[in-house]
């Protein structure tokens, strides 16, 4: 029997100790150690400018390449195959000479990426499918797990929220058995001041009790997926309810934040705020929204540089390619992690997209990522997510609103289709009751099933 099996057979009073006792580990490992000298390091050099920024950057890629090259395996052939030594680095440009690391390569060559300085024991190991659904193991330091979560709160700090301030994540992980029929729906981590909710338990059947929950509490912010919170703001629109006591600020990750779920979010939750934050499981860089609404790389953590960047309007559009500083146990440099962006500055960008595997491939051949304005004509739609199974066709994969115009809503996205994304790709419509996650509980917009 597993651990959740036995948590499952627990009263609620010991589910939220146990979950407290998670709490205390997850404390020590985030909080512990040198992580308030590293918090504090990071409001300073959140008012650096562009030249210190520039020359710590330097400074930083020149460390990490001198340390991979001479600490792992992987890196030290990888460089002499491509004929470039650590001490070719000088400035930012010269980093282009250096090859690129593909997720393919990760999976081959992982363990020879581990440096010889760490022993396994002494590392974080993550797994992650991926969104090819392909296995990548890889490990973080307990150095970079701190630096990550002093990163996290250092943007979350912009904004007057603080470590210790009562929140509420919503959560694919079930920390709630989905078994359960009555409240509470919800569990409390102690440590973190920090009630749970997984996204299993948002339904119409549930959703006033867990409203009554929310009003009863004065959570200063929500964390989680922006699908789940979505999810959760629909069914009480839908049902009627009101929030009395909305949080000031909800803290998204893992997903982009859509703008169809924005609008619904901050009708049901008035007033507030929506600061999304960019990251992923490998950690070689990341960026926080600021309080002008703008992503602010965290350059600290990282340096992000645009593979093959197209310039239009004098912003600067590309994949991303990724160079991790902090964690010395398995570098990432030069990382393509699938995602696009568009940068303003050097360390300013105005938008992030979604995997860049996730597109549509017009009969024309246009590599399609973007779908929301097609849907601008209709409000039927609860949610949607875009598939392709073939070439010449796409699918529109639909949850409606009761009482919806089927015949209309098809005429009408035909119509945008035809003019915004291909005039002859086949749309063929599906209907169902809810759009399926990840694994890992995320919503994906746009599907490629292609072969």
């Amino acid at each position: 029997m597993n651990f959740f099996k036995i948590y499952s057979l627990f009263p609620v009073f010991i589910q939220n100790i146990l979950c407290s006792i998670k709490g205390y580990k997850l404390e020590r490992e985030r909080y512990g150690g040198e992580y308030k000298e590293l918090f504090e390091s990071l409001k300073k050099s959140d008012d650096w400018n562009e030249d210190e920024i520039i020359k710590y950057k330097e400074q930083q890629i020149s460390q990490i390449l001198k340390y991979a090259y001479e600490h792992t395996k992987f890196y030290r052939r990888f460089f002499d195959q491509y004929g470039v030594k650590p001490e070719d680095f000088k400035c930012l440009n010269d980093l282009s000479k250096f090859p690129i690391l593909t997720k393919e390569l990760v999976r081959e060559n992982w363990e020879d990426m581990i440096s010889d300085e760490f022993k396994r024991k002494d590392l974080i190991a993550y797994h992650t499918s991926g969104s090819t659904g392909k296995a990548l193991d890889f490990f973080w330091t307990k150095h970079s797990l701190r630096y990550y979560w002093a990163v996290v709160w250092r943007g979350r700090d912009r904004f007057g929220v603080k470590k210790g301030d009562l929140h509420i994540n919503f959560t694919g992980k079930i920390v709630v058995p989905i078994s359960q029929t009555k409240p509470p729906y919800w569990r409390y981590n102690r440590p973190l001041n920090q009630y749970m909710l997984n996204m299993q338990h948002i339904t119409k059947e549930k959703i006033k009790d867990i409203v009554e929950f929310i009003n009863s509490k004065k959570a200063r912010f929500f964390v989680g997926y922006p699908s789940i919170i979505h999810s959760f703001a629909m069914l009480v629109e839908e049902t009627g309810l009101t929030i009395k006591n909305p949080p000031l600020y909800i803290f998204s990750s893992a997903e982009k934040m859509y703008d169809f779920q924005r609008e619904i979010i901050e009708r049901v939750f008035k007033g507030v705020k929506i600061i999304e934050h960019y990251g992923f499981s490998e950690n070689a860089a990341s960026a926080s929204k600021n309080t002008e609404g703008l992503y602010q790389v965290d350059y600290e953590l990282g340096h992000m540089e645009l593979k093959k960047s197209i310039i239009h309007d004098g912003l600067s559009t590309g994949e991303i390619l990724a160079t991790g500083f902090q964690n010395l146990g398995m570098p990432f440099i030069r990382y393509e992690i699938g995602d696009t962006a568009t940068f303003i500055s050097s360390y300013i960008i105005s938008d992030i997209e979604g995997r860049n595997g996730d597109f549509v491939i017009t009969p024309e051949g246009a590599k399609v990522m973007r779908f929301g304005y097609i849907f601008k004509c209709t409000k039927d739609i609860k949610e949607c997510q875009i598939a392709q199974k073939k070439e010449d066709e796409m699918i529109v994969r639909a949850v409606l609103r009761q009482g919806a115009d089927i015949s209309g809503l098809e005429n009408d996205i035909r119509a945008a289709v035809k003019e915004w994304i291909s005039p002859t790709i086949k749309v063929i419509f599906e209907y169902v009751d809810a759009i399926p996650r990840t694994k890992a509980g995320k919503f994906k917009a746009v599907v490629s099933e292609l072969p």
